[in-house]
Protein backbone atom coordinates (compact mmCIF):
# COMPACT_ATOMS: atom_id res chain seq x y z
CA UNK A 1 0.00 0.00 0.00
CA UNK A 2 2.67 2.39 0.74
CA UNK A 3 4.45 1.42 -2.38
CA UNK A 4 1.48 1.74 -4.38
CA UNK A 5 1.10 5.67 -2.66
CA UNK A 6 4.79 6.26 -3.34
CA UNK A 7 4.04 5.45 -7.00
CA UNK A 8 1.21 7.68 -7.08
CA UNK A 9 3.15 10.76 -5.59
CA UNK A 10 5.76 10.13 -7.84
CA UNK A 11 3.98 10.02 -11.34
CA UNK A 12 1.44 13.00 -10.15
CA UNK A 13 5.03 14.76 -9.16
CA UNK A 14 6.58 13.39 -12.68
CA UNK A 15 2.94 14.89 -14.50
CA UNK A 16 3.47 18.04 -12.68
CA UNK A 17 6.80 18.60 -13.77
CA UNK A 18 6.27 17.67 -17.52
CA UNK A 19 3.40 20.04 -17.25
CA UNK A 20 5.62 22.96 -16.10
CA UNK A 21 8.09 21.96 -18.41
CA UNK A 22 5.86 22.22 -21.48
CA UNK A 23 4.58 25.68 -19.74
CA UNK A 24 7.77 26.82 -19.81
CA UNK A 25 8.52 25.40 -23.51
CA UNK A 26 5.53 27.29 -24.86
CA UNK A 27 6.13 30.42 -23.27
CA UNK A 28 9.71 30.05 -24.89
CA UNK A 29 7.86 29.45 -28.61
CA UNK A 30 6.00 32.80 -28.29
CA UNK A 31 6.21 36.46 -28.24
CA UNK A 32 5.05 37.10 -24.69
CA UNK A 33 3.77 41.07 -25.01
CA UNK A 34 2.15 43.45 -22.39
CA UNK A 35 -0.84 45.15 -22.94
CA UNK A 36 -2.36 47.99 -20.93
CA UNK A 37 -5.41 49.57 -21.76
CA UNK A 38 -8.45 51.09 -20.08
CA UNK A 39 -11.00 47.90 -19.84
CA UNK A 40 -13.44 49.11 -16.81
CA UNK A 41 -13.86 52.83 -15.67
CA UNK A 42 -14.89 55.79 -17.32
CA UNK A 43 -12.35 55.50 -20.02
CA UNK A 44 -13.11 51.96 -20.70
CA UNK A 45 -15.45 52.67 -24.20
CA UNK A 46 -12.23 53.79 -25.87
CA UNK A 47 -9.89 51.42 -24.14
CA UNK A 48 -11.99 48.51 -25.46
CA UNK A 49 -12.31 49.82 -29.05
CA UNK A 50 -8.53 50.34 -29.14
CA UNK A 51 -7.68 46.63 -27.06
CA UNK A 52 -9.76 45.31 -29.91
CA UNK A 53 -7.80 47.01 -33.00
CA UNK A 54 -4.29 45.54 -31.05
CA UNK A 55 -6.61 42.10 -30.77
CA UNK A 56 -7.04 41.51 -34.16
CA UNK A 57 -3.89 43.05 -35.17
CA UNK A 58 -2.59 40.03 -33.53
CA UNK A 59 -4.92 37.75 -34.61
CA UNK A 60 -3.92 38.49 -37.97
CA UNK A 61 -0.34 37.75 -37.64
CA UNK A 62 -0.99 34.64 -35.48
CA UNK A 63 -2.81 33.35 -38.47
CA UNK A 64 -0.10 33.65 -40.93
CA UNK A 65 2.32 31.38 -38.74
CA UNK A 66 3.33 34.23 -36.01
CA UNK A 67 6.64 36.31 -36.51
CA UNK A 68 9.92 34.50 -37.36
CA UNK A 69 8.39 30.96 -36.50
CA UNK A 70 6.34 32.01 -33.50
CA UNK A 71 3.44 33.35 -32.48
CA UNK A 72 2.58 36.12 -30.36
CA UNK A 73 0.62 36.33 -26.71
CA UNK A 74 -0.48 39.18 -25.45
CA UNK A 75 -0.19 39.33 -21.77
CA UNK A 76 -3.18 41.42 -20.74
CA UNK A 77 -3.98 44.13 -17.93
CA UNK A 78 -6.65 46.34 -16.68
CA UNK A 79 -5.76 50.29 -15.89
CA UNK A 80 -8.40 52.44 -15.46
CA UNK A 81 -6.58 54.95 -13.55
CA UNK A 82 -2.86 56.15 -13.44
CA UNK A 83 -2.76 54.35 -10.43
CA UNK A 84 -3.60 51.24 -12.01
CA UNK A 85 -1.43 51.55 -14.79
CA UNK A 86 1.96 52.47 -12.62
CA UNK A 87 0.54 49.09 -11.13
CA UNK A 88 0.02 47.20 -13.60
CA UNK A 89 3.59 48.02 -15.27
CA UNK A 90 5.07 47.27 -11.98
CA UNK A 91 3.35 43.11 -12.48
CA UNK A 92 3.56 42.51 -15.69
CA UNK A 93 7.64 43.76 -15.64
CA UNK A 94 8.18 42.37 -12.38
CA UNK A 95 5.36 39.09 -12.18
CA UNK A 96 4.90 38.45 -15.95
CA UNK A 97 8.75 39.21 -17.20
CA UNK A 98 7.57 40.93 -19.96
CA UNK A 99 10.09 43.35 -22.29
CA UNK A 100 7.51 45.27 -24.42
CA UNK A 101 4.19 46.58 -23.32
CA UNK A 102 1.77 47.54 -25.97
CA UNK A 103 -0.78 50.72 -24.43
CA UNK A 104 -2.52 52.95 -23.06
CA UNK A 105 -4.59 54.83 -25.15
CA UNK A 106 -5.49 57.84 -22.52
CA UNK A 107 -2.33 60.05 -22.21
CA UNK A 108 -2.80 60.19 -18.24
CA UNK A 109 -2.29 56.14 -18.06
CA UNK A 110 0.50 56.52 -20.37
CA UNK A 111 2.35 59.45 -18.51
CA UNK A 112 2.23 56.49 -15.27
CA UNK A 113 3.31 53.58 -16.98
CA UNK A 114 5.51 54.68 -19.58
CA UNK A 115 7.35 56.47 -16.49
CA UNK A 116 7.43 52.51 -14.61
CA UNK A 117 8.46 50.93 -17.79
CA UNK A 118 11.47 53.58 -18.17
CA UNK A 119 12.85 52.93 -14.93
CA UNK A 120 13.01 49.11 -15.95
CA UNK A 121 14.18 49.66 -19.84
CA UNK A 122 11.38 48.54 -21.23
CA UNK A 123 10.24 48.64 -24.48
CA UNK A 124 6.55 50.73 -24.70
CA UNK A 125 4.44 51.82 -27.13
CA UNK A 126 1.91 54.41 -26.83
CA UNK A 127 -0.62 54.33 -29.62
CA UNK A 128 -3.05 57.05 -28.93
CA UNK A 129 -2.10 59.12 -25.87
CA UNK A 130 -1.60 62.06 -27.50
CA UNK A 131 -0.10 64.30 -24.54
CA UNK A 132 2.95 66.22 -25.62
CA UNK A 133 4.07 65.52 -22.20
CA UNK A 134 4.48 61.91 -22.94
CA UNK A 135 7.71 62.55 -25.57
CA UNK A 136 8.71 65.60 -23.47
CA UNK A 137 10.55 63.67 -21.32
CA UNK A 138 13.55 62.14 -22.86
CA UNK A 139 12.67 58.37 -22.75
CA UNK A 140 14.92 55.63 -24.43
CA UNK A 141 12.62 52.89 -24.54
CA UNK A 142 9.21 55.04 -25.27
CA UNK A 143 7.65 55.13 -28.73
CA UNK A 144 4.57 57.02 -29.98
CA UNK A 145 3.04 55.78 -33.28
CA UNK A 146 0.66 58.03 -33.23
CA UNK A 147 0.53 62.13 -33.22
CA UNK A 148 1.32 64.49 -30.87
CA UNK A 149 -1.51 66.79 -28.97
CA UNK A 150 0.60 69.67 -30.62
CA UNK A 151 0.28 68.75 -34.44
CA UNK A 152 -3.46 67.86 -33.50
CA UNK A 153 -3.72 71.45 -32.21
CA UNK A 154 -1.72 72.90 -35.12
CA UNK A 155 -4.00 71.48 -37.91
CA UNK A 156 -7.28 72.85 -35.68
CA UNK A 157 -6.16 76.62 -35.34
CA UNK A 158 -4.75 76.46 -38.80
CA UNK A 159 -8.28 75.00 -39.77
CA UNK A 160 -10.11 77.61 -38.29
CA UNK A 161 -8.10 80.67 -39.59
CA UNK A 162 -7.52 79.21 -42.92
CA UNK A 163 -10.84 77.47 -43.34
CA UNK A 164 -13.57 78.53 -41.00
CA UNK A 165 -13.11 82.12 -40.73
CA UNK A 166 -14.21 82.48 -44.29
CA UNK A 167 -16.87 80.54 -44.16
CA UNK A 168 -18.62 82.57 -41.13
CA UNK A 169 -17.78 85.82 -43.17
CA UNK A 170 -14.85 86.95 -40.94
CA UNK A 171 -11.08 87.72 -41.93
CA UNK A 172 -9.06 85.60 -39.10
CA UNK A 173 -7.44 88.33 -36.97
CA UNK A 174 -11.47 89.24 -36.38
CA UNK A 175 -12.34 85.54 -35.37
CA UNK A 176 -13.76 84.79 -31.57
CA UNK A 177 -12.31 81.55 -30.37
CA UNK A 178 -12.71 79.74 -26.73
CA UNK A 179 -10.86 76.57 -25.50
CA UNK A 180 -12.62 74.61 -23.28
CA UNK A 181 -10.98 71.28 -21.95
CA UNK A 182 -11.59 68.25 -19.66
CA UNK A 183 -8.51 68.41 -16.97
CA UNK A 184 -7.08 65.22 -16.96
CA UNK A 185 -3.35 64.96 -19.27
CA UNK A 186 -5.37 64.98 -22.24
CA UNK A 187 -8.03 67.62 -21.88
CA UNK A 188 -4.53 69.69 -20.41
CA UNK A 189 -1.66 69.15 -22.68
CA UNK A 190 -4.50 69.37 -25.80
CA UNK A 191 -5.45 72.56 -24.04
CA UNK A 192 -1.64 73.78 -24.09
CA UNK A 193 -1.33 73.28 -27.61
CA UNK A 194 -4.48 75.04 -28.84
CA UNK A 195 -3.36 77.99 -27.41
CA UNK A 196 0.08 77.94 -27.98
CA UNK A 197 -0.55 77.76 -31.86
CA UNK A 198 -3.75 80.72 -31.37
CA UNK A 199 -1.15 82.96 -30.17
CA UNK A 200 1.56 81.85 -32.53
CA UNK A 201 -0.62 83.25 -35.58
CA UNK A 202 -2.00 86.40 -33.14
CA UNK A 203 -5.76 85.40 -33.62
CA UNK A 204 -8.06 86.27 -30.69
CA UNK A 205 -8.58 84.19 -27.33
CA UNK A 206 -11.79 85.18 -25.52
CA UNK A 207 -12.53 82.42 -23.41
CA UNK A 208 -10.28 79.10 -21.84
CA UNK A 209 -12.37 76.91 -19.31
CA UNK A 210 -11.05 73.89 -17.64
CA UNK A 211 -13.57 71.15 -15.84
CA UNK A 212 -13.80 67.61 -14.80
CA UNK A 213 -14.73 65.20 -17.64
CA UNK A 214 -16.56 63.36 -14.37
CA UNK A 215 -18.38 66.57 -14.02
CA UNK A 216 -22.89 65.35 -13.84
CA UNK A 217 -23.06 69.06 -14.80
CA UNK A 218 -21.59 71.68 -17.46
CA UNK A 219 -23.99 74.41 -17.23
CA UNK A 220 -21.74 76.66 -15.52
CA UNK A 221 -19.50 76.63 -17.76
CA UNK A 222 -21.74 76.67 -20.36
CA UNK A 223 -23.07 80.30 -19.30
CA UNK A 224 -19.41 81.70 -18.93
CA UNK A 225 -18.79 80.76 -23.08
CA UNK A 226 -22.11 82.37 -23.78
CA UNK A 227 -21.11 85.56 -21.81
CA UNK A 228 -17.49 85.19 -23.76
CA UNK A 229 -19.46 85.37 -27.42
CA UNK A 230 -17.24 82.87 -29.03
CA UNK A 231 -17.25 81.89 -32.88
CA UNK A 232 -16.14 78.67 -32.43
CA UNK A 233 -15.31 76.12 -29.68
CA UNK A 234 -12.45 74.56 -29.95
CA UNK A 235 -12.68 71.38 -26.96
CA UNK A 236 -10.47 68.55 -25.59
CA UNK A 237 -13.14 66.45 -24.59
CA UNK A 238 -13.96 62.24 -23.94
CA UNK A 239 -17.39 61.47 -25.17
CA UNK A 240 -19.00 61.10 -21.86
CA UNK A 241 -18.28 64.92 -21.28
CA UNK A 242 -18.43 66.10 -24.99
CA UNK A 243 -22.16 64.42 -24.80
CA UNK A 244 -23.04 66.28 -22.04
CA UNK A 245 -21.75 69.53 -23.01
CA UNK A 246 -23.38 69.68 -26.38
CA UNK A 247 -26.71 68.80 -24.70
CA UNK A 248 -26.72 71.64 -21.73
CA UNK A 249 -25.83 74.16 -24.85
CA UNK A 250 -28.73 72.96 -26.78
CA UNK A 251 -30.92 73.54 -23.09
CA UNK A 252 -28.87 76.75 -22.70
CA UNK A 253 -29.22 77.99 -26.62
CA UNK A 254 -25.55 78.25 -27.22
CA UNK A 255 -24.96 78.09 -30.66
CA UNK A 256 -21.38 78.36 -31.56
CA UNK A 257 -19.91 76.28 -33.80
CA UNK A 258 -17.69 73.41 -32.07
CA UNK A 259 -14.39 71.82 -32.83
CA UNK A 260 -13.99 69.22 -30.85
CA UNK A 261 -11.51 66.11 -30.79
CA UNK A 262 -11.77 62.11 -31.78
CA UNK A 263 -11.69 61.23 -28.29
CA UNK A 264 -15.24 63.01 -27.97
CA UNK A 265 -16.87 64.59 -30.83
CA UNK A 266 -15.31 62.48 -32.97
CA UNK A 267 -16.72 59.13 -31.26
CA UNK A 268 -19.37 57.16 -33.14
CA UNK A 269 -21.95 57.28 -29.50
CA UNK A 270 -21.91 60.87 -30.37
CA UNK A 271 -23.84 60.56 -33.15
CA UNK A 272 -26.11 57.77 -31.87
CA UNK A 273 -26.80 60.03 -28.29
CA UNK A 274 -27.38 63.53 -30.26
CA UNK A 275 -28.59 62.11 -33.67
CA UNK A 276 -29.45 65.55 -35.68
CA UNK A 277 -27.80 67.98 -33.06
CA UNK A 278 -24.14 66.40 -33.96
CA UNK A 279 -24.73 68.05 -37.80
CA UNK A 280 -21.51 69.78 -38.92
CA UNK A 281 -20.05 69.14 -35.20
CA UNK A 282 -15.98 68.80 -36.31
CA UNK A 283 -13.79 66.58 -34.42
CA UNK A 284 -9.80 66.86 -35.02
CA UNK A 285 -7.17 64.13 -33.73
CA UNK A 286 -7.53 60.57 -35.58
CA UNK A 287 -8.74 60.96 -39.41
CA UNK A 288 -11.88 59.12 -39.43
CA UNK A 289 -11.95 56.78 -42.40
CA UNK A 290 -8.29 56.23 -42.95
CA UNK A 291 -8.54 56.64 -46.35
CA UNK A 292 -7.46 52.86 -47.15
CA UNK A 293 -8.31 53.75 -50.86
CA UNK A 294 -4.62 55.70 -50.70
CA UNK A 295 -2.08 52.86 -48.96
CA UNK A 296 -0.13 50.76 -51.64
CA UNK A 297 -0.98 47.92 -52.23
CA UNK A 298 0.29 46.04 -49.30
CA UNK A 299 -0.96 48.40 -46.78
CA UNK A 300 -3.98 48.63 -48.63
CA UNK A 301 -4.77 44.57 -48.26
CA UNK A 302 -3.32 44.60 -44.31
CA UNK A 303 -5.85 47.19 -43.53
CA UNK A 304 -8.94 45.57 -45.52
CA UNK A 305 -7.96 42.55 -43.55
CA UNK A 306 -8.71 44.59 -40.81
CA UNK A 307 -12.09 46.06 -41.41
CA UNK A 308 -13.31 42.82 -42.39
CA UNK A 309 -12.57 40.99 -38.91
CA UNK A 310 -13.66 43.84 -37.25
CA UNK A 311 -16.93 44.15 -38.89
CA UNK A 312 -17.17 40.20 -38.65
CA UNK A 313 -16.76 40.51 -35.06
CA UNK A 314 -18.82 43.88 -34.41
CA UNK A 315 -22.11 42.96 -36.08
CA UNK A 316 -20.79 44.67 -39.64
CA UNK A 317 -19.89 47.84 -37.73
CA UNK A 318 -17.07 49.98 -39.06
CA UNK A 319 -13.77 50.14 -37.14
CA UNK A 320 -13.92 53.49 -34.95
CA UNK A 321 -10.94 55.76 -35.11
CA UNK A 322 -9.41 54.66 -31.41
CA UNK A 323 -9.59 50.80 -33.09
CA UNK A 324 -7.41 51.84 -36.46
CA UNK A 325 -4.71 53.14 -33.87
CA UNK A 326 -4.50 50.39 -31.65
CA UNK A 327 -4.30 48.00 -34.82
CA UNK A 328 -1.94 50.61 -36.64
CA UNK A 329 0.35 50.55 -33.18
CA UNK A 330 0.22 46.76 -32.90
CA UNK A 331 1.33 46.42 -36.68
CA UNK A 332 4.15 48.58 -36.65
CA UNK A 333 5.36 46.45 -33.51
CA UNK A 334 4.71 43.10 -35.37
CA UNK A 335 5.52 44.23 -38.94
CA UNK A 336 8.12 47.10 -38.70
CA UNK A 337 9.61 46.48 -35.70
CA UNK A 338 10.08 43.23 -34.04
CA UNK A 339 10.98 41.71 -36.99
CA UNK A 340 13.72 43.82 -37.55
CA UNK A 341 14.86 42.97 -33.59
CA UNK A 342 14.71 39.66 -33.94
CA UNK A 343 14.16 39.81 -30.24
CA UNK A 344 11.91 41.27 -27.70
CA UNK A 345 15.29 42.75 -25.93
CA UNK A 346 14.73 46.25 -25.18
CA UNK A 347 17.52 47.66 -26.70
CA UNK A 348 17.20 45.82 -30.10
CA UNK A 349 13.66 47.06 -30.22
CA UNK A 350 14.69 50.40 -29.80
CA UNK A 351 17.35 50.41 -32.09
CA UNK A 352 15.02 48.99 -34.83
CA UNK A 353 12.64 51.46 -34.29
CA UNK A 354 15.18 54.27 -33.93
CA UNK A 355 15.82 52.93 -37.47
CA UNK A 356 12.85 52.93 -38.99
CA UNK A 357 12.20 55.72 -42.32
CA UNK A 358 8.96 54.35 -44.13
CA UNK A 359 7.71 57.41 -46.09
CA UNK A 360 4.43 58.47 -45.61
CA UNK A 361 1.83 56.55 -47.75
CA UNK A 362 3.40 53.79 -47.06
CA UNK A 363 1.84 53.18 -43.39
CA UNK A 364 -0.89 51.31 -42.28
CA UNK A 365 -3.20 54.48 -41.79
CA UNK A 366 -1.24 56.82 -44.86
CA UNK A 367 1.50 57.70 -41.99
CA UNK A 368 5.14 56.78 -42.66
CA UNK A 369 6.89 55.87 -39.62
CA UNK A 370 10.15 57.75 -38.77
CA UNK A 371 11.02 58.05 -34.31
CA UNK A 372 12.65 61.47 -33.32
CA UNK A 373 16.07 60.63 -31.32
CA UNK A 374 16.46 60.22 -27.54
CA UNK A 375 17.79 63.81 -27.34
CA UNK A 376 14.52 65.41 -29.52
CA UNK A 377 12.18 67.55 -27.68
CA UNK A 378 9.73 65.09 -28.73
CA UNK A 379 12.07 61.92 -27.75
CA UNK A 380 10.28 58.66 -29.50
CA UNK A 381 7.56 60.58 -31.35
CA UNK A 382 6.81 59.51 -35.10
CA UNK A 383 7.13 62.49 -36.83
CA UNK A 384 5.86 61.06 -40.25
CA UNK A 385 1.89 60.98 -38.28
CA UNK A 386 -0.58 63.02 -38.91
CA UNK A 387 -3.69 64.30 -37.35
CA UNK A 388 -7.06 64.93 -39.56
CA UNK A 389 -9.85 67.14 -39.04
CA UNK A 390 -13.52 65.32 -39.44
CA UNK A 391 -16.85 66.49 -39.48
CA UNK A 392 -20.44 65.05 -38.65
CA UNK A 393 -22.40 65.09 -42.17
CA UNK A 394 -25.79 63.93 -42.41
CA UNK A 395 -25.26 61.33 -39.43
CA UNK A 396 -21.74 60.27 -40.61
CA UNK A 397 -18.07 60.98 -39.63
CA UNK A 398 -16.45 62.40 -42.81
CA UNK A 399 -13.00 63.34 -43.18
CA UNK A 400 -12.62 66.78 -44.52
CA UNK A 401 -8.58 67.61 -44.24
CA UNK A 402 -5.68 67.19 -45.45
CA UNK A 403 -7.58 67.73 -48.45
CA UNK A 404 -5.00 65.18 -50.06
CA UNK A 405 -6.99 62.16 -48.32
CA UNK A 406 -10.34 63.80 -47.83
CA UNK A 407 -13.40 62.37 -48.53
CA UNK A 408 -15.72 65.11 -48.30
CA UNK A 409 -15.59 68.60 -48.27
CA UNK A 410 -16.10 71.15 -45.30
CA UNK A 411 -19.84 71.87 -44.82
Amino acid sequence: MKRRKAFIGFMAFSIFLLLSTQGISAAEDAWRIGTIFPLTGPLAKNGMKNFDGVKIATEMVNDTGGLLGKKVVLVSADAPSPEAAASEANRLIASEKVTAIVGTQASSLSLAATTVAEKNKVFYIENEGISGEITARGFKYLFRTTFSSQMMADQMVDVCAQYLAPKLGKKAKDLRLAIINEDGGFGTSSAKGLEARVAALGLNLVAKETYSAKSPDLSGLILKLRQAKPDIVLAAQYINDSILFHRQARELKFEALVFGTTAGQGNPDFVKALGKNAEGVLAGGIPCEISIKNLADAQKADAAEFVKRYEKSHNGEYPNPTSFVGFAGAWILYKHILPKAGSLDPEKLREAALSLDVPPGRGVLNWGIKFAKPDAPNAGQNVYASAGVNQWQNGELKLVFPKAIATADLK
